[in-house]
């Protein structure tokens, strides 16, 4: 208790420190997958099925991938996967995952590709459901606090860990709602887990505008996205088939 209290009082003592910095950054995470993790995650499958899919997979199960987040007082962008030397920021003119959240307004422009098709998700912003823990742990230099939440549809277990020195309530792929920046996501024990590795804030205050996509795609609200996931998950749970072969993670 003596420790935790200790690491608390020096993280609202460096809170003046962060909330002088300039309120524009970005945020370079590393992605990593594991599909054996993945497979024994599904539990709607038969036990001879995931061993199948599991000798398939072997020893290459694992591979890891760049993602970047792009931030200032009103915006913010994700997108995933991205080249470590781009130009971030125009990328998404071709890309098929990127997250932009209009803060101000409260207001969502997502684009993903579900079952080879590509949609822009347009409605306010809406957050999962979290369960504030109590376990601190550093992530990229901040010290983090961790939270919960099991994602129904797809059957995921979520923990994050959001800085306790960073105020803010986005973070990567489309969480956020947490009184910090979330540093860091794990999903079904290391199935993926998205961690950043490098934080930078710019002097001047970065432009993030509101991107349209060039791709032919159908515009939908959550509500639309999340009937259309589950009638899918529903069909692959049928069909004892892993619900992440037509749509993210």
């Amino acid at each position: 208790m003596k420790k935790i209290l200790s690491i608390l009082l020096l993280v609202f003592a460096s809170l003046s420190f962060v909330n002088a910095q300039n309120s524009s950054g970005k945020i370079n995470y590393t992605v990593k997958h594991d599909w054996v993790k993945k497979i024994i995650a599904v539990d709607y499958m038969s036990q001879s099925r995931r061993d199948q899919y599991q000798y398939m997979w072997g020893s290459s199960s694992e591979y890891t991938e760049k993602s970047v987040l792009l931030f200032n007082s009103d915006f913010y962008f994700y997108e995933e996967p991205v080249d470590e030397d781009a130009n971030y920021g125009y990328s998404w003119k071709t890309s098929e995952y990127f997250i932009f959240r209009n803060i101000k307004d409260n207001t969502t422009y997502d684009v993903l590709r579900f079952q080879n098709k590509l949609y822009v998700i347009e409605d306010s912003i809406q957050y999962p459901k979290w369960k504030i823990l109590n376990d601190l742990k550093e992530v990229a230099g901040h010290i983090c606090m961790n939270a919960s939440f099991y994602d129904e549809i797809k059957m995921n277990k979520v923990i994050a860990w959001f800085a306790l020195d960073w105020p803010g309530n986005f973070g990567p792929e489309r969480y956020g709602g947490l009184p910090g920046v979330i540093l860091e996501i794990d999903v079904n024990n290391g199935a993926q887990v998205i961690t950043a590795d490098k934080i930078e804030f710019f002097e001047n205050d970065t432009v993030i505008n509101k991107p349209t996509h060039k791709k032919k795609h159908k515009k939908i609200n959550e509500a639309v996205y999340l009937e259309l996931l589950l009638k899918y998950i529903n069909d692959c749970k049928k069909q004892e088939m892993p619900y992440f072969w037509g749509t993210r993670y």
